[in-house]
């Protein structure tokens, strides 16, 4: 074969391979629908819900997620077309597609109200704090009372099933007036006079106070039990938040990629500002919300079913034994397929774990794991009357070593001070990744400065000898410490003054450590000097 035509056919064979590329490169993402509930206009849902599906499309490559807002007729109609992929709704309607479409939850909204993290909800059923006749919920018979609408849970079924347990029933003991959305028109109606009582969702009266649309002291809550560091006032039980469910033909790999990116979400982010929410958790159970439904006879359990099973195994005799043996016949399979599905839908779901609450890089505890178990240390705290100190700890002169070295050696540096940080503090304290080069710590029960003190020195000394990857440059570190309840009684606060208490440490020359107090110094370390 000569040259000429040896080079044409290699050019013919060029062209191909390009123009293949660039048709696949064309190729289109693929669009996942999502249904939102809209309880107001539905452009107002867009644009709360939209920034969080435009988070899913940027992390998830080839896909591009939708917010299709709808009302709960909508929604059958489009899931009986197979139009929407995921379902982003309340409790009770998720409950109702359960039910009937077979959706399944794998999510569940966090919200954050007082400095604390609340992913449950509960009813609330108020008067006006001057009736001295409304005390008990048994009070409520004969009085006139103000709800949103016979269908709303949150806001009538919660106080419908309570007050029932108490014996009063307001279909036929009160007199209920519906005034639709929003709730704010159930709490002015009572504060005008024109009901007695009033139902609302919890944190609405303290959202309106919060607005300064009324005053929280002329009204009375009628309250059963107040739930442990539930920051809002609450009548009923509380049940689990909104949320994200799958419906079954989204394929697995899918939905597992739509999970570990909401829950590696970060925490009050611009996403979740637009839809007023904190972050996502693992979803929760909805086993409380269906027993209420059902014990109400709410759709779809609206209808009961009446069976005679004599006269059905009579006239399908023939087909129920076809049916046992075909059954009989296929358990052997059946087993081996389950079997094996079981064993990667454990696999999948410890993925999704260490992918939700451990750093990638180090192995330690994100700022998911990080929120939860600061919470649980704080509700101790108040009990027990401990302290917790929370520490904030960043790297002295990190950058010289990504620069210089390189990022690769800079991740073993990372690493290497999150071994030795673990080895140094006690069992029952948390060291986490907050992000870059910096570690918050979270010391348990100390009992006094001076044992905290002693531990912050260790802590340094542990980094000064994390330098087996550092090529000769020094490591260090400045830490800023916050303490509870001396410094603040609240997660947020705690963090803003170790944050600036490590700024002073850090503009003190490095390698010591600060106590937020007013009294307190900048503290240095009895560790020896970093290596030169």
């Amino acid at each position: 074969m000569n040259a000429p035509r040896l080079t044409f056919l290699l050019a013919i064979l060029l062209w191909l391979v390009v123009a293949v590329g660039a048709v696949r490169g064309a190729e289109p993402d693929k669009v996942y629908r999502v249904g939102v509930t809209a309880f107001r206009d539905k452009s107002v849902t867009v644009r709360e819900w939209q920034p969080t599906m435009d988070y899913l499309s940027a992390k998830i490559p080839g896909s591009r997620f939708v917010v299709v807002p709808m009302t709960l007729s909508e929604f059958e109609m489009a899931l009986g077309k197979h139009e929407l992929d995921f379902i982003l709704t309340n409790p009770q309607h998720y409950i109702i597609m359960e039910t009937i479409f077979g959706v399944s939850r794998v999510a569940t909204l966090v919200k954050q109200e007082s400095g604390k993290l609340v992913n449950t909800f509960g009813g609330v059923i108020f008067a006006r704090s001057d009736r001295h006749d409304i005390k008990r919920l048994e009070d409520l018979k004969g009085k006139r009372i103000a709800a949103v609408d016979r269908t709303s849970f949150a806001a009538f079924v919660l106080q419908y099933d309570i007050l029932l347990q108490h014996g009063v029933d307001i279909d036929t003991d009160s007199h209920v007036r519906f005034l639709g959305f929003p709730q704010d028109l159930c709490v002015q109606a009572v504060l005008d006079g024109q009901a007695d009582v009033g139902f609302a969702r919890t944190g609405v009266l303290e959202a309106m106070a919060r607005e300064g649309k009324i005053d929280l002291t002329r009204l009375r809550v009628i309250r059963t039990a107040q739930p442990p560091d539930f920051p809002f006032l609450v009548t009923t039980g509380l049940f689990p938040e909104w949320p994200l469910a799958a419906v079954p033909h989204v394929p697995i790999d899918i939905t597992n990629k739509v999970v570990a990116t909401l829950l590696q979400m970060p925490p009050d982010g611009p996403a979740a500002r637009s839809a007023r929410y904190y972050r996502w958790s693992t979803p929760l159970e909805y086993q409380s919300v269906e027993a209420v439904m059902r014990r109400h006879h709410i759709y779809p359990y609206d209808k009961e079913e009446r069976i005679a099973l004599t006269e059905f195994v009579r006239q399908y005799a023939v087909y129920i034994f076809i049916g046992l043996f075909l059954a009989a016949s296929g358990l052997a399979v059946l087993y081996l397929r389950t079997r094996q599905l079981n064993i990667a839908l454990k696999a999948s779901r410890q993925t999704l774990s260490e992918m939700a609450h451990r750093d990638a890089l180090t192995g330690l505890p994100n700022r998911n794991l990080l929120d939860d178990r600061l919470a649980l240390a704080l509700a101790h705290a108040r009990r027990q009357g401990s302290k917790v100190a929370v520490c904030l700890m960043d790297l002295d002169g990190f950058k010289p070593i990504n620069d210089t070295l390189g990022h690769t050696v800079g991740d073993e540096v990372l690493r290497d001070v999150a071994r030795h940080l673990e080895l140094t503090l006690r069992e029952e304290d948390t060291v986490a990744r907050w992000g870059g080069d910096e570690f918050v710590l979270l010391i348990n029960g100390f009992a006094d400065k001076l044992q905290l003190e002693d531990i912050m020195k260790r802590v340094l000394a542990a980094v000064l000898q994390s330098n087996s990857f550092s090529g000769g440059f020094p490591v260090s570190a400045s830490i800023g410490v916050s303490v509870y309840p001396a410094d603040a009684s609240h997660a947020l606060s705690l963090f803003k003054h170790a944050d600036e208490a490590m700024y002073d440490a850090k503009k003190s020359g490095g390698n010591r450590y600060a106590l937020h107090a007013v009294h307190s110094a900048v503290l240095n370390p009895s560790a020896a000097t970093p290596p030169r």
